[in-house]
Parts: C-alpha cells; structure tokens; sequence
C-alpha cells in the first residue's frame, strides 16, 4: 500500500486528506449482513476484497446489547423461521445456536378477543382477511408490475383500501396495529401493492402471524449480530470501519481498475463495486457520472419506516401466571410487545415496539421521560409489577446515522410501478445487494442474504467476463 493525497468535493469546499491509497478486484459499500456475505463468497471464489462501513460497527440493522452477565438482547432484527433456510444454514455453519420463541407475553393482533365479538364483526374480518390473501396469491413476486391491475392497486394507499373493505371501526384499528408491527409505517404512507408483495414475498399472510411455524419462531443465543460480527473477523484487514464513501468514479469501461472510490481516509481502485446499502442511503454519494434519474429517483422515493425497540428486564416472567389484557391499542405507544426471555431463563424479558407516526414522536422526547411511557404502557397490559425493572434499555432506530429507521424501505403509493424491480439490476461495474433488492422475504435477513449471494455471483461473472475479453 501506498499513502498519498486524496480530494474531497463536499458542500463546493476541497479538503485534502491523508488517505491509503489501495487497489482490488471489488469494493463491498456497507458492512450489513448483506455486504458481508457478498464479500464472503467473493473471497471464496478467489478475488480480492476490500468492505468499506461508514459506521464504527458491523451489523447494519443487526445489533445487539449484551447486559452486565453476559446475556444479548437484539435491538435489530431478531427473527427466523423453519421457512428461511438461508439464515438458519448461515447460523449453524458459523456455531450459533437457536431457540424457540416464547408465546406468552405477546400482545398484537392475535391476542385480541375476535371469538368474543358478535358474529358480524367476526364475519367481516374473515371475509376482509381473505379478500386479502387472495390479493396476495395475485402478486407477481419476481415481477410486482405484471400483478393484475398493478397501476390500481399501487396509487390506492393501504389506508384508503382499508376503508374501502373495513366498516368496523375497531377492526380498522387492529389492521393499523398489524400494519405498523409489521411495517413500522402508517397505512396511509404506503401503497396497496407494495403490502401485497411484502405478505407474498414472506411466505404469506399466515406467516406473518404464526409464531409456531412462521417468521418469528426462533432466535439466537449469541444474538442476531453475532452472524456478522464472525464474518467480519474472517476479512481482517479486508474491512476498514468509519469509512465512509464520498465519491464513486464509474466511468473507466475500457480501464483494468474500472471504478475509483473516493473514502474516509481510502483512495480505492477496483474492477466491481456492491453497494450493500438501504437505496435511500445512496444518495449520500457522489456519483461520476451520475446514476440514471429514474433509477436515483426511485432509490429518493423509497422512505425507511420507523421504530423504537424497547427491552424491560424483570426478576421474574409475571405475564406467564394471568392471561394478556385486552386494550384498545389506540391507547397504548406500542402496538406489539413480545416475551423476550433469554435463553436460560434467567433474564426475563419483554420487548415493545413503538413504530410508524408514534417512534417519530417519542424519538424527539428524553429518554428517562420514553422509558416511563413504555413501562405505564406495560403495566396497562400486564400489571403494576411491569412497572419496576432491573433494567431498561431501548434502540431508536431513527437516530442511526447511516439507516435513518426500519426495518426497510417502504414504497409509497405511485413507486411500485416506476421501475421497484430495478433495485437489483446493475449500473455498469456498480451491483446492488441489500434486503431491499431481494425477490423473497424482502426486509428479512433471509432476504438480505439473498440478495448478497446473488449480487456475489453477479460480481464474480462479470469479472470473468472481463478477463475474457482483455
């Protein structure tokens, strides 16, 4: 490696800057689960890989907090399910450990009394959950805008179709509470379609409720982060943290190095580029030439959702002696709380998840006056004892400076059908990976998983091609 002077355009200022200068096959942008896997199977291939994360950690939307003994907690993503052999294969090669999810200490839509309502009520979600998985099984989940009636069902909002199909005003509001458990948004801010292809994507309407058999079925002993944390090992001084990219110069076609990388304290030439980054984020980089505007248009558009996951620590599990509380969940910050137990036992544990217009709201308010909120709210469900924790902690997600929210980008209404399934094509020597590209479980870490594979073997066929032609 050479050291030499690097420039840096930002804001009409030039600042010069001491940087390594450095040369590779392929620059991975971003050192979530899904760069990380990308540079994983690059490596193994045979090329030369340099994982460029602008944040002092590893993870992306994979974090976890590990307590005074030793036990994690996940603030991130913290899920899978027997449907998601991706994951579950990743987890055992690296010696991770599972365990099933507790069931008691859920409060969403399914611990709400439907079979003590009257028959009409009753009948009228049967008839609207149907009318929705029917929906669902239309979706054209590799291609969302060859779905029957896309253009319809992409500029109506999830808001505006549920008051379509939804006379009662309380089961309005149990779809609000699934909607925002699940998506972190608000019904009015996404389309019709892009819900329908998210259900499809995961497997389903089913599996998105079912915890013995569905998408949160299992967690892990060492947490969630802990995936990337032993891949990043494995890359050495492959990875450089608190580097974040400036500039990316794509223009070079005929040029063995093909891309130049402007970064923190990192002049980089390469052959290949993953941008490993939720679409949003891209526009924090200079691109020379710029991307094409349709394609940048819609990366802008693409609006991450949000949420704040609140864990309180208990001596004991009180919510496993008395049945969940019925509470109309206009009432409550949170719209899902789950038992969030460790492993052993010897932590137990709720978690609540404040999202859509409500984490916007507490995100702006103290901590200490966050945290009394979400410990009232409890006890509302579950009893004064919810009151007084040996430990509280939370994760705001909005406040990541590099994601901006979670747990993805959503496509508000009008976007689905401009172009969605471009994420995933490449822009010359730039390929795309993230949990947003992904065709299946979209904003899982299967899908980020996915999508990290399939940007690899994009990468390591291009490149091969390239030697072909020289």
């Amino acid at each position: 490696m050479q050291v030499g002077n690097a420039c840096v355009l930002a804001w009409g200022v030039v600042f010069i800057m001491q940087s390594t200068n450095m040369t590779c096959d392929v620059v991975v942008v971003g050192a979530g689960i899904s760069g990380l896997i990308a540079a994983r199977k690059l490596i193994e291939a045979g090329h030369d890989v340099l994982v460029l994360e602008a944040s002092h950690r590893v993870g992306g939307r994979l974090l976890s907090h590990v307590t005074k003994d030793g036990t994690v907690f996940d603030l991130g993503g913290q899920w899978l399910g027997p449907g998601m052999p991706k994951i579950s294969e990743l987890a055992k090669e690296l010696g991770l450990t599972t365990f099933s999810q507790q069931n008691a200490g859920r409060m969403d839509l399914s611990t709400q009394p439907l079979s003590q309502m009257d028959r009409l009520t009753q009948a009228e979600w049967e008839w609207f959950t149907a009318k929705l998985a029917w929906l669902v099984e239309q979706v054209n989940i590799t291609n969302p805008e060859a779905t029957p009636n896309a253009a319809e069902l992409d500029f109506v909002s999830v808001e505006e179709w549920k008051r379509q199909n939804l006379e009662s005003e309380y089961l309005r509001h149990l779809f609000d509470q699934l909607v925002r458990t699940e998506y972190t948004i608000e019904p009015k801010d996404f389309s019709m379609l892009f819900l329908l292809y998210s259900i499809g994507s995961a497997g389903g309407f089913e599996d998105l409720l079912d915890l013995d058999g569905g998408n949160h079925t299992f967690r892990l002993v060492e947490g969630m982060q802990a995936i990337c944390t032993r891949m990043a090992d494995a890359l050495g001084d492959r990875l450089r943290l608190n580097c974040s990219v400036y500039e990316i110069e794509h223009w070079h076609d005929n040029d063995s190095a093909g891309v130049r990388i402007v970064a923190e304290g990192a002049f980089v030439q390469a052959k290949r580029v993953v941008m490993a980054l939720p679409p949003n984020q891209a526009q924090r980089i200079d691109f020379d030439p710029v991307l094409p505007r349709r394609r940048m248009k819609l990366m802008q558009r693409l609006e991450m959702g949000s949420v704040i996951k609140c864990f309180a620590v208990y001596d004991r599990a009180f919510w496993l002696e008395k049945p969940t509380k019925a509470i109309d969940p206009d009432i409550l910050i949170f719209d899902h709380t789950m038992d969030a137990t460790s492993h052993d036992g010897k932590n137990p544990a709720l978690v609540a998840f404040i999202g859509g217009d409500d984490a916007v709201f507490w995100s702006d308010r103290p901590l200490e006056t966050r945290r009394r909120a979400v410990l009232e709210n409890l006890a509302m469900v579950f009893g004064d004892e919810a009151l007084y924790p040996k430990e509280y902690f939370d994760h705001d997600w909005l406040t990541e400076p590099f994601i901006g929210g979670g747990y993805q980008c959503y496509a508000p209404p009008g976007v689905m059908t401009g172009g969605f399934n471009e994420l995933r094509e490449p822009i010359g020597r730039l390929h795309w990976a993230g949990t947003e590209t992904a065709v299946y479980y979209y904003g899982y870490v299967e899908g980020a998983i996915e999508a990290g594979e399939r940007a690899a073997l994009e990468v390591a066929q291009a490149l091969e091609k390239d030697k072909a032609v020289v």
